[in-house]
């Protein structure tokens, strides 16, 4: 029998930011990864401009981002490019180091993006999502969801090193 699994226990839920206007860079808090096993970055992404927006993750030696660089590894990604019609189903794409919402197909769309901290390099161990484009009519919401190495009833912060 399988024991019954608390999402805010075993995962650590992140609002990386609030309804930011996608003309604007997404300034998202650094999520350390020392107590991750897995990282995916939710980001819905609605309005009305057809500006395409490219999503991508860029790795930091420590959450006030005083060095970071691109990550270039490619990563799993999931879209549902319809999110704002009868659309609920997330596809898998190729996996990538970055991903552009088309907003030309449609507007409202959800993209999770996968991070293993495995895929670190050398001296980083922190992450965060980025991002270029985007239109100031359309507007973004960011969280991140991590799998915690040790749930338990409040899992340790994840914005602080």
């Amino acid at each position: 029998m399988a024991l019954p699994v608390s999402l805010p226990e075993k995962y650590k839920i992140v609002q990386l930011d609030s309804a930011i206007t996608a003309a604007n860079a997404l300034d998202c808090d650094i999520i350390s990864c020392k107590n991750a096993h897995k990282v995916w970055f939710v980001v819905s992404h609605g309005g009305a401009s057809d500006a395409d927006l490219t999503l991508s993750l860029v790795e930091s030696t420590d959450v006030t981002g005083s060095t970071t660089t691109a990550v270039t590894a490619k990563v799993p990604i999931w879209v549902d490019a319809d999110a704002g019609a009868s659309s609920d189903t997330l596809v898998k794409q190729a996996d990538a180091a970055s991903y552009v919402i088309n907003t030309g197909s449609s507007v409202e769309q959800l993209v999770v993006i996968e991070w293993d901290p495995a895929k670190f390099s050398a001296g980083y161990d922190c992450i965060k999502l980025s991002d270029s484009g985007g239109g100031g009519s359309n507007v973004v919401n960011a969280i991140a969801i991590i799998e915690t190495r040790y749930p338990q009833a409040t899992p340790p912060a994840a914005i602080t090193d």
